[in-house]
């Protein structure tokens, strides 16, 4: 069974969505990596991609029944928490429609 995971600041719970394929997951932006791993990594932008200040890190491994998700900083080295910054609210509706969208493609879902 797959892991669940909850973004840093969310209240939401993900797991791998049981019907879950390979082509779903190029269709939204993941590349496969040597050792077969699904990762996506985009910025959190809404104007420009470099001037982003964070961006939304998603593994998938091989087997696809573990998942990792993670919002960082612009290097990818901290944690960042978008939800208590109002600030960031832009941000926010950025993730919720990715996430949908990954939700939409049978990736994942609530758990």
């Amino acid at each position: 069974m797959a892991n669940t995971v909850i973004i840093n600041g969310d209240t939401r719970k993900y797991t791998i969505d049981p019907e879950i394929k390979r082509y779903a997951l190029i269709d939204v932006g993941f590349r496969q990596t040597q050792r077969g791993n699904y990762v996506y990594d985009r910025p959190l932008y809404n104007d420009s991609p470099y001037n982003a200040t964070c961006k939304l890190k998603i593994t998938i491994n091989e087997k696809m029944d573990h998942i990792t998700m993670v919002v960082t900083d612009r290097n990818g080295l901290q944690k960042v928490n978008i939800f208590k910054n109002e600030q960031l609210a832009e941000m926010v509706k950025l993730l919720d429609y990715t996430l949908k969208d990954m939700e939409d493609h049978q990736i994942i879902k609530l758990a």
